[in-house]
């Protein structure tokens, strides 16, 4: 993944699964200015508050606080859109940016970049911070030089048409900190924070209620991980120059996944990912019987796309406690950031933790033993997280190490739910190194520390 924008820790800074009911209260939220109309972003910051409509025409960021438009974000041809580079808390060292809220569609134009959420994938990785941005419509890129999209809930779809920073070799050379990119690509390089890095596309950890339809690109790089997507998938006709690019895997796909004539073909790349699961039909490069090696060039030969329909279903329990907490981060929006690491416990059918490896080791990274979340309590209590977790399993009478990254919500009374995938795959992972499933979680009848599995897996 060498053109992906690198800023903040690992994803393996944080584990898998939640205590199952926060009482963290968050502070009032900053009052909100009121803008009518449309507003027109030049370049600079975007202040907290709500709006119409928004047009962005300029360099601009959205650092802190509450950004929400009611109706339609549009970046104007060659403009761009940062809102990744934190700023919230306003005051001591930067945890996530603005949390914004779209209530119509987002429009990428062409020659523009949108840079939308922040996970300590990109940017909020030290200290570690989710931002859960919302659009009620679709977000499209027409042409656009560059779409990356973290850690957001999109209700409808997620479509990239064309565009791209171009395929060359020389286009695509990463440079050293301070220097920018061979081809000095505006507005691309007018950002800080894409410092030395070529253009690319991408979206991780992403809810769509729609389709995800990426066609016609023509970049550096281009990346689809641990999406959920309640339509179908689309890959076709995208070119890119780095050949660790076309990462598309690991994703949950309730429709189709159609992916052909790309170049280079999907693959696994070097992230050492689980395989794709599809629902409905997996076509080309995306088809049930394509096998590519985990990670590349020589890694485990897996499958690119499983069909769920091919998963056992398994029902377990798992139990933890909290060990170690971050101090809370209260931001200008008025939410509380948390993290924790827990120990656990999963029994029953499915995956079963062996003994003593999934508990809080200090002299180990976080994320790496035990079990990390990351998350926030907004101001009514409800909170949305993200969990980690690396630890040894063991199922159907083999054993290895398996990454999960799961995505929940909690009540304001402390309900938890949500879903969660096996993240990893390949090589390092022994009998369990071509494990592929997915599943849900409640804390609904559960006690306290505890909470019900159903699990979907099979060793392909």
């Amino acid at each position: 993944m060498t053109a992906r924008l690198a800023l903040g820790t690992s994803a393996a800074v944080l584990g898998l699964m939640i205590t199952p009911v926060f009482t963290a209260s968050a502070a009032s939220a900053a009052p909100a200015t009121s803008h009518g109309g449309v507003y027109n972003c030049e370049g600079g910051d975007v202040a907290p508050g709500t709006y119409r409509t928004m047009i962005i025409t300029g360099v601009c960021y959205m650092p802190a606080g509450n950004v929400v438009i009611k109706r339609d974000l549009i970046v104007a041809p060659r403009a761009l859109l940062d809102a990744v580079t934190p700023g919230d808390p306003p005051t001591g060292k930067h945890v996530v940016p603005a949390a914004v809220t779209v209530g119509g569609d987002v429009l990428v134009a062409e020659g523009a970049v949108l840079l939308f959420g922040c996970s300590p994938n990109i940017s909020c990785g030290s200290p570690p911070g989710i931002t859960f941005n919302r659009v009620g419509g679709s977000i499209v890129g027409f042409g656009a030089q560059a779409v990356i999209v973290h850690s957001a809930s999109i209700r409808g779809s997620l479509l990239m048409f064309g565009g791209g920073g171009g395929a060359a070799a020389r286009t695509c050379a990463a440079q050293p900190p301070g220097k920018p990119p061979v081809a000095d690509l505006k507005p691309w390089s007018e950002d800080p924070a894409l410092d030395g890095t070529p253009v690319y596309s991408d979206a991780e950890d992403v809810s769509i209620g729609g389709d995800l339809t990426i066609t016609g690109l023509t970049s550096c790089w281009l990346g689809s991980l641990r999406d959920q997507v309640r339509g179908s998938v689309f890959v076709t006709r995208n070119t890119m120059g780095d050949p660790d690019a076309m990462e598309v895997e690991n994703n949950l796909v309730s429709g189709d996944m159609i992916c052909l004539n790309n170049k280079p073909a999907v693959q696994y790349g070097d992230g050492g990912a689980a395989p794709n699961l599809v629902r409905g039909t997996g076509v080309g490069e995306c088809g049930f019987g394509v096998l590519k090696p985990s990670p590349a060039p020589k890694g485990v030969r897996m499958y690119v796309a499983v069909s769920t329909r091919s998963l056992g279903t398994y029902r377990g329990t798992r139990t933890g406690k909290t060990v170690f907490s971050l101090p809370p981060v209260k931001t200008l929006a008025g939410d509380t950031i948390f993290a924790q690491i827990n120990d656990i416990v999963t029994t029953g059918a499915g995956l079963k933790t062996v003994p003593r490896t999934c508990r809080f080791n200090p002299s180990l990274p976080p994320g790496q033993s035990g079990e990390a979340v990351l998350g926030t309590v907004f101001p009514n209590g409800s909170s949305s997280y993200e969990v980690f977790e690396t630890c040894t399993f063991s199922f159907q009478g083999e054993t290895g190490s398996v990454t999960i990254r799961a995505y929940g919500t909690s009540t304001p009374s402390g309900v938890n739910s949500g879903t969660f995938l096996v993240a990893s795959g390949g090589a390092g992972h022994g009998g369990l190194s071509t494990l592929a499933g997915w599943g849900t979680f409640t804390s609904v009848g559960q006690p306290g520390g505890s909470l019900r599995l159903v699990s979907h897996l099979r060793i392909t």
